[in-house]
């Protein structure tokens, strides 16, 4: 019933052409949430094929307090912005990061969750790629998928090392594991989650983020619906983010 609804639902999102009010949406019953879903813990499908993570919960009880039902919709990095544009959700969520550039074409929640860019490598790789001057060697392959802030900083800081292009996250993981790539450059909170799911496979070759890149993660709107915006920046001041952060080994300061 959920996957008719939501079908439906896409196909009237699909004939606007300005994004709902947070009066159609309170109207509807539904806030409808994008997420890349590849983000744990975040955003992502666990083994049993749930999707799941802190933003998923956080998404969850945003909806409740106002209301409303929450419905994900499956986007992508590369296609995150447009989609948004294109009105297919009401809110991006699942790992976005506070960019000046999103700032300008968006409207950004208030801060969710600190973070910065750091190396995550297969644990034989993690010792020799402890900052920038070892990862820019030849010999080093690093893997990143399109679209977002991670391959932003490899185009732009990483030049001499082996840059394996791949889809996803998902992909950029499954490198690490199966040992065809070194590392990878992610946030420190899918970091820190890795490290501690898989330990002995992924590790934090960098302990501290890359000098210039501490951030923070936002939720993102379109900027014709501030009237949401201040709805959910107001309830998440009354949310206990610290509990469901804490479920999903989610820092909520850097250290």
């Amino acid at each position: 019933m959920k996957k008719i609804l939501l079908a439906l639902f896409t196909l009237i999102l699909a004939s606007n052409a300005q994004s709902r009010t947070f009066t159609e949406i309170k109207s509807s019953g539904m806030l409808v949430i994008g997420v890349p879903a590849d983000y744990a813990p975040l955003a992502y499908y666990n083994k049993q094929g749930k999707l799941v993570g802190f933003d998923i919960d956080m998404a969850k009880n945003l909806a409740n307090s106002l209301n409303l039902t929450a419905v994900f919709f499956i986007t992508s990095w590369p296609t995150l912005s447009q989609d948004l544009i294109d009105d297919r959700y009401d809110i991006a969520m699942g790992g976005v990061t506070y960019t000046k550039a999103r700032a300008e074409q968006f409207a950004l929640s208030n801060p969710i969750v600190p973070n910065g860019k750091i190396a995550l490598a297969s644990c034989q790789s993690a010792a020799k790629l402890v900052d920038l001057d070892h990862i820019n060697q030849a010999d080093v392959k690093v893997v990143v998928n399109p679209g977002g802030t991670n391959e932003s900083f490899v185009n732009n800081y990483i030049h001499q090392a082996q840059i394996i292009r791949v889809k996803n996250n998902i992909d950029n993981i499954q490198s690490l594991r199966d040992k065809t790539a070194d590392m990878m450059v992610t946030d420190l909170i899918e970091g820190y989650y890795y490290q501690y799911s898989e330990p002995g496979v992924l590790c934090l070759a960098t302990k501290t983020p890359f000098l210039g890149t501490k951030s923070y993660k936002v939720y993102m709107l379109s900027q014709q619906n501030l009237d949401l915006l201040d709805a959910i920046n107001n309830q998440l001041t009354q949310l206990d983010i610290h509990n469901i952060a804490q479920k999903w080994g989610v820092h909520t300061q850097l250290e």
